[in-house]
């Protein structure tokens, strides 16, 4: 629930900082103001760059959405309800696309696809299509039909875009329940120019940050198991305090595993047994190092707690079913794997490489007594003597 609701947490702090700030943009000197009108192209240029550079077409489309009411002002009601239910409609069905890149046939599809949307709210609010029904009350309230479908489209939009977020817990998807809800404070309170440009800009710069994260995302997590990487793991072991743990954790037979069932099996195993490192690894944390290969780390607040926790791994991992498909049978079997584990204590004046070191050599130990067993390595000092 923690991890669910930190995605959340800097989109929402870009909203309220924009609120707060359009409150106040009167107080700007003067030639602030004048740039004012600017920045929403600036932060779509940069916006449109990322999204380049990073190869999302997701965000492109986006972008161009957010920059509409400013290439074309509002003049009615109208015209401001037909781009807010084309923007939260399609902000809602982007969560449920696969990214395909920044450019290419799916890219076109889809801006075709926006480009009807707005062709029919266009055509609407220029009265070239009327529904004249729809400004009728709904059985003598106060409420008419267009409002009606108004609100239904836009509580949808949220619905889906919510229940995206809460099963994915994903940056776009809490990027886009926010960016749903900024849009619809923009049409429905009364803004000067000058706030609707500083609010605006919120919205590209929330797009930005989604960008950046993505990008430390790919640099730092696997993609496969969704555990930190090595290039996390290097730069944790960088800072870590006097006192300290390493654990390695291998998956036994898990070339042997690979030439039954295949790769792709192979791959629900490492999926499985990162669930598990995920799990039960707390307090430390899990990484994975490369191929079958983990690694976690505790920090000196939690040493006596070490050997629970990793006997508690080992036990998890060895009881863990896994569904795999098995080429001789034709069919999909349950298996069990296990997992040695080799754990080093630190030393001190120890280099965290000589720590890991020593970890992978008690790795190794388990392995040679039989697997599915956890080794303590020797302290650097008893090695010297």
């Amino acid at each position: 629930m923690v991890e669910r609701l930190q995605s959340l947490l800097f989109p929402c702090l870009i909203l309220l900082a924009s609120v707060y700030a359009s409150l106040y943009v009167g107080f700007l000197p003067p030639l602030w103001v004048d740039l004012l009108p600017l920045l929403p192209f600036i932060l779509f240029a940069i916006g449109i760059l990322l999204a380049w550079h990073f190869n999302k077409g997701r965000v492109l489309i986006l972008v161009c959405l957010l920059l509409i009411p400013k290439v074309h002002s509002a003049d009615s009601d109208a015209s401001v309800t037909a781009y807010l239910v084309v923007s939260c409609l399609c902000i809602a069905l982007l969560t449920f696309v696969k990214e395909r890149g920044f450019f290419n046939r799916f890219v076109i599809n889809r801006f075709l696809f926006l480009a009807m949307l707005l062709c029919w709210s266009y055509s609407v609010e220029a009265h070239w299509i009327s529904f004249g029904f729809l400004d009728h009350p709904i059985f003598n309230l106060q409420v008419t039909w267009s409002t009606f479908l108004l609100w239904t489209i836009l509580l949808l939009s949220i619905s889906l875009i919510f229940t995206s977020w809460w099963v994915s817990n994903d940056n776009f998807s809490a990027c886009g329940l926010v960016s749903i809800v900024s849009l619809i404070l923009l049409s429905h309170f009364s803004v000067s120019q000058s706030q609707f440009d500083a609010l605006l800009s919120a919205q590209f710069l929330l797009w930005i940050w989604f960008l950046l994260m993505e990008s430390h995302r790919m640099a730092y997590l696997d993609d496969l198991t969704k555990l930190p990487g090595r290039r996390a793991l290097n730069e944790k072991l960088v800072g870590l305090p006097k006192k300290y743990a390493l654990a390695m954790v291998d998956i036994d037979h898990f070339k042997k595993f690979n030439d039954t069932y295949g790769h792709d099996m192979g791959d629900r195993v490492l999926k499985n047994v990162a669930t598990q490192l995920k799990r039960f690894s707390h307090p430390g944390q899990a990484f994975r190092y490369g191929g079958e290969e983990f690694t976690i780390v505790f920090r000196h607040k939690h040493l006596e707690e070490v050997s629970d926790i990793l006997e508690d791994i080992r036990d998890q991992i060895e009881h863990a079913s896994v569904s795999v498909f098995d080429p001789k049978k034709k069919q999909d079997i349950f298996v069990n794997v296990t997992a040695s584990l080799g754990v080093a204590f630190a030393s001190q004046g120890e280099f965290p490489d000589a720590v890991l070191k020593r970890a992978d050599e008690a790795l190794y130990q388990a392995k040679r007594k039989g697997r599915n067993q956890i080794v303590q390595a020797n302290s650097s000092k008893t090695r010297k003597t």
